[in-house]
Order: structure tokens, then C-alpha cells, then sequence
């Protein structure tokens, strides 16, 4: 995980979120995800990997959601 930085965190207590940006550099990807407060105060407890690992997770379903769905049609 030494090459996912978090750039920036940002708590919106109304909303009970974090927005976390990070930058894979592996994959030269910068993005933002947001994860519930309770998540992140779960996963920054037990340490740095762990968030990131959050946010990687959550990143990923993001992208994944994002991917078109397609059908096969046969032909008789």
C-alpha cells in the first residue's frame, strides 16, 4: 500500500461523512471517495492501511457500478 497517498481528508459533520482524495501512484489515478464517519473512525482505529484499504474498496465499487452492463443475444 506505499503507493496509495492520501492527499486530503474532509469530515462533513452535518452529513456524517469523510471525503478522503488519494492518488494511486502505480496506477497514476487521482481520485475522491466518501465514506460514512463510522467507517472511517472503524478503519482509522485499527491504522493507515486500513483506510486506505477502505478507500480502495470503495473506489473500486464506485468503478464498478460505473462499468455498462451488456447482454448476448444468440441468433436462431
Amino acid at each position: 500500500m506505499d503507493s496509495i497517498l492520501i492527499t486530503n481528508y474532509k469530515p462533513d459533520y452535518t452529513n456524517n461523512i469523510m471525503t478522503i482524495s488519494i492518488q494511486v501512484n502505480t496506477l497514476a489515478i487521482s481520485s475522491q471517495v466518501s465514506i460514512t464517519m463510522d467507517e472511517f473512525n472503524t478503519a482509522i482505529k485499527a491504522g493507515i492501511d486500513s483506510v486506505k484499504l477502505k478507500v480502495l474498496t470503495t473506489l473500486i465499487d464506485s468503478l464498478t457500478a460505473l462499468k455498462p452492463t451488456t447482454t448476448t443475444t444468440q441468433e436462431a
